[in-house]
């Protein structure tokens, strides 16, 4: 029974379900826990007593109250809110005004229906659900004013190293979904549209090793989905946020939130911007044919980020609905870097040679505009049918003065030169699919399909700076043009097998046809095309409510960014060039994983094997050159260990470790003269603390640390890690926020790595602005607490 209640709440709550009334009637009440204290955000929905359709829902305020207003019938008040037990009534008839008795809620210590909860109250922080790990930043303030990217890196198990690529539990390859959509994006591009995202609208993290047949296949590492905010409360809301950080730049942040339901229509919309500076500081040391270059560069990115969306949805009646979004995100200005290098003879460290290099960027932009058009018809609560249509465009480019200026050790000028080079790049991105799933066999039957298609447009002019004259170099200037596309059905079926087993099974097909085209002085034409299966099985077992226990397989496949096909060779100073590379072929990976969940408890054995393992490598050019290319260079086996635990040592402290631990072989070929077979064990460790202080004051003090490891290829990295802490306090009713923190208060987290092979030997290390104090103030107005059942909703919102 409670299945049918719970299904027809979550359709109520996400489609704003109402109905007329006659002669009203208004039902009150108070909500409180055992400790007597009031539950807000707590949902409650009247039920028709006769069949456990729900006839209308509201959500209580901050003092556990709701009010709701309905015709004479016989009713059940049914109560849920995340931490707690729900709560249902025996049938009250209507016939009047009613004030209902204080409803107790208990808080949930066990696994209800395949959840396990790993901490205490709500929301909380980091939950297990059906195999998949997710985590919601927003149970505090310590991410206020800052974007969507801060929040990844603050996600249990995930890092995002300098180049920013992203791993989960150390291996590389994950695909970064929006609402469970692809955002068909470069490292570097995703990077600029997550800057842009503010924190705020991040409702969860969903963290998938092996997702099911219904996803895309991208990513040998796995999936992580990020949930955008999307408010289900009655009326009006407008939330305004101020905010403040700074360390070495000052820095300002703004966000205007709003949204609006009433009735069948629900319209959300956002504003926000982030100016100011960013510090960079790096540098490269490498002993190459006989002498050393040790280069520092200073790098002040200036661009500022401004981001803004539009969502609609109607409800048709009561089985259809549809809707739209709009996307806005811009992130542009100058920027600068400076780098000097010092070129010494190994043997004797005689100073040969400088070199000040400087990169001016008086124009840079990343920006993205993105449409989305749904339509969903649900005729019951099993059976659903939807069409998704999306579109975006990536609009990005910059231009760069670069002086290259080489002068002796008595500090004369030996070598003078100027560049200039103008890089544009566009992207179109159409998607459209259909998903349907129907009951069979006391079971449930997933299928549909999709295609999407991606052109790209990648236009690099250089010219040599004479005389104040820009001449154009043809043989440093390119247009590389790339095609994909992508042609997926797939098919997935769950069913349960007695009480306390359940399967899903799944497989996926996906055809790929790309083509790369080089348009310059030596052009190319380089064209893939491939198909393949994808299979996905998931076995659920729960021998009792406290705990549970699956098994989840998955293929899944990295196809080469269009960026790394491209075959010309990339200035970066006159020392240092990047190269594409048009022969890379798709990297496949195998995964495994075995969950167990207990109470607040969780952990998680997966196993990977990657098979044409691709890394970007660095190598000689020449005698004083060095190149970085993308290559396939072998295989790759990871085993991972990954522990969660909940715990809660006072009533005023609560507390989430996360600890993985694994063990990484790469058996890579960089030619048939250097192979190597590298291995090693390495661990990634948080912790985060919510503690409630005297006057209503609440803290968070999370910590994150990263130990010795092998890195892409045949580097090894040297420990990082952040120790991050944050105050805030509520006034009028939590109307107002008010918080202060740092972030990174040690200052350590930063890179630093080596590697090496006959002949060479590379340092690198970095850091950026990572410690900065933040004071930030936010404003509500309206209903509040919409969002604290956001994920709830998650399965439809990825229609």
């Amino acid at each position: 029974m409670r299945t049918i209640h719970l299904g027809g709440l979550i359709v109520s709550l996400f489609f704003g379900f109402s109905i007329a009334a006659t002669a009203q009637h208004t039902v009150s009440g108070i909500i409180i826990d055992q400790t007597q204290t009031p539950v807000d955000a707590a949902v409650i929905a009247l039920l028709d007593a006769s069949n456990g359709q729900t006839i209308k829902q509201t959500i209580a305020d901050s003092n556990g109250k709701f009010s709701i207003n309905a015709v004479e019938n016989e009713v059940k008040i049914y109560v849920s809110c995340i931490g707690y037990t729900h709560y249902l009534s025996q049938p009250i008839t209507l016939k009047g005004d009613t004030v209902l008795p204080v409803i107790v809620l208990k808080e949930e210590l066990a696994q209800i229906e395949n959840v396990v909860i790993v901490g205490e109250r709500q929301p909380p922080t980091i939950k297990i659900e059906h195999g998949k790990i997710v985590y919601q930043p927003k149970n505090g303030g310590s991410t206020a004013g800052t974007s969507a990217l801060e929040v990844l890196k603050k996600t249990p198990g995930v890092f995002i190293d300098n180049d920013n690529n992203i791993s989960i539990g150390g291996k590389n390859g994950v695909l970064i979904t929006l609402n469970g959509k692809q955002t068909y994006m470069q490292k570097d591009e995703l990077a600029a549209l997550l800057k842009s995202t503010p924190a705020s609208s991040v409702s969860t993290i969903e963290i998938m090793r092996n997702p099911s047949a219904r996803y895309d296949t991208e990513g040998t590492a796995g999936m992580l989905n990020i949930n955008l905010d999307k408010r289900m409360a009655d009326g009006m809301f407008l939330s305004v946020n101020n905010g403040v950080s700074y360390w070495k730049n000052l820095r300002q942040n703004t966000e205007v939130a709003f949204n609006y339901l009433n009735g069948r229509l629900s319209v959300t919309g956002n504003y926000n911007h982030s100016f100011g500076y960013y510090n960079l500081d790096y540098g490269m040391h490498r002993i190459q044919n006989g002498n050393e270059y040790n280069s520092y560069t200073h790098d002040i990115d200036k661009r500022h980020s401004i981001s803004g969306n539009l969502t609609a949805e109607y409800r048709l009646s009561e089985h259809h609905t549809m809707g739209t979004r709009l996307d806005i995100n811009t992130l542009g200005g100058p920027g600068e870097t400076n780098t000097t290098t010092h070129i010494y003879d190994a043997s004797t460290m005689n100073l040969l040679s400088t070199l000040y290099g400087k990169n001016d960027y008086f124009e840079q932009k990343a920006n993205r505009y993105g449409g989305n058009v749904y339509y969903i018809y649900q005729p019951k609560e099993q059976e659903k049918y939807a069409i998704d249509f999306n579109y975006a465009y990536f609009d990005g480019g910059s231009g760069n003065m670069q002086p290259n200026i080489y002068r002796d050790k008595q500090n004369k000028i030996t070598e003078e030169h100027l560049y200039k080079s103008l890089n544009s790049r566009s992207i179109n991105i159409y998607a459209l699919a259909y998903d349907q799933q129907n009951p069979l066999l006391k079971g449930e039957l997933k299928t549909g399909g999709k295609y999407s298609t991606v052109n790209a447009d990648n236009d690099y002019r250089f010219y040599n700076i004479e005389h104040d004259m820009a001449i154009p170099d043809d043989k440093q200037s390119n247009r590389f043009k790339y095609k994909e596309q992508i042609a997926a059905v797939y098919l997935s079926y769950t069913h349960d097998i007695g009480k306390r087993l359940s399967a899903e099974i799944g497989i996926r097909g996906e055809y790929t046809w790309a083509e790369g085209r080089l348009l310059s002085v030596n052009s190319e034409n380089n064209k893939h095309n491939y198909f393949d299966w994808f299979p996905s099985v998931a076995v659920n077992w729960q021998p009792n409510k406290n705990s549970s226990l699956s098994f989840n397989y998955s293929k899944r496949i990295d196809r080469p960014a269009y960026q790394d096909l491209n075959p010309f060779e990339y200035l970066l100073d006159e020392l240092s060039y990047w190269k594409g590379n048009p022969f890379l072929s798709p990297q496949k990976s195998h995964n495994l994983s075995i969950n167990y969940a207990y109470k607040k408890t969780a952990v998680i054995l997966s196993f990977n094997y990657l098979k044409n393992y691709k890394a970007q490598i660095t190598d000689t050019l020449s005698v004083s050159k060095i190149v970085m290319i993308p290559k396939n260079i072998g295989t790759q086996k990871h085993l991972s260990l990954s522990f969660y635990q909940g715990l809660r040592p006072f009533d005023w402290w609560e507390m989430n470790l996360n600890l993985t631990g694994y063990y990484v072989k790469n058996d890579i070929s960089f030619d048939r003269f250097r192979q190597s077979n590298l291995h090693s064990w390495a661990a990634i460790a948080g912790i985060q603390n919510a503690i409630n202080l005297p006057s209503d004051i609440k803290m968070e003090l999370n910590a994150s640390y990263l130990s010795h490891r092998l890195g892409a290829s045949n580097e090894y990295m040297k420990p990082l890690g952040y120790v991050d802490l944050y105050l805030n306090k509520s006034f009028l009713g939590k109307r107002i926020m008010v918080g202060m923190g740092i972030t990174d208060m040690f200052h350590t987290n930063r890179w630093d790595n080596h590697s090496s092979f006959s002949g060479f030997e590379l340092w690198n290390w970095g850091k950026g602005e990572s410690r900065q104090i933040r004071l930030n103030v936010c404003y509500k107005f309206g209903k509040q607490h919409a969002n604290a059942h956001r994920s709830n909703f998650n399965e439809i919102e990825r229609l």
